[in-house]
């Protein structure tokens, strides 16, 4: 496998109170999303308003570490944090909530299909951190 951590930019907000609980449950392999309790729905990336009512009474809630491939480029040039070339994905997560970038790690440009079921891989970059990528699925089973 493909090291997809040599190189990356801590995010700005591991410590910000609307995120800080997603960070947490990446370190243990939870994949959360924000849940509202005024309207009900769900959305990604946390924020500390619902998008759609406003409130911000607001909760958390595990969401399946798959989804589907949206849309995807192959990154050549990329600040020197990054190496490159690296295939940059955009995923629809399920259950409607939202969609996600990240890196596509294990895959080469001609495995990649518009719609194909993707899953979401847990990388410890640093004792503190863990960050996500994008595996292609095999035979409907992530890796």
């Amino acid at each position: 496998m493909a090291d997809p951590k040599p190189n990356f930019l801590r995010p700005t907000n591991v410590d910000s109170p609307c995120s800080r609980e997603f960070w947490q449950g990446l370190r243990t392999r939870q994949f959360l999303v924000r849940e509202c309790r005024g309207c009900d729905s769900v959305f990604f990336p946390p924020r500390s308003l619902c998008p759609h009512c406003m409130s911000d009474d607001l909760g958390w809630r595990e969401i399946r570490g798959s989804g589907t491939l949206h849309s995807w480029t192959e990154v050549r040039l990329a600040s020197p944090e990054f190496d490159t070339p690296f295939l940059l994905g955009l995923i629809d997560l399920p259950d409607g909530c939202g969609r996600l970038v990240a890196k596509v790690v294990d895959a080469e440009v001609g495995q990649l299909k518009i719609g194909m079921p993707v899953s979401i891989r847990y990388v410890d970059v640093d004792e503190d951190l863990t960050l996500y990528c994008i595996a292609v699925e095999q035979d409907g089973v992530g890796e």
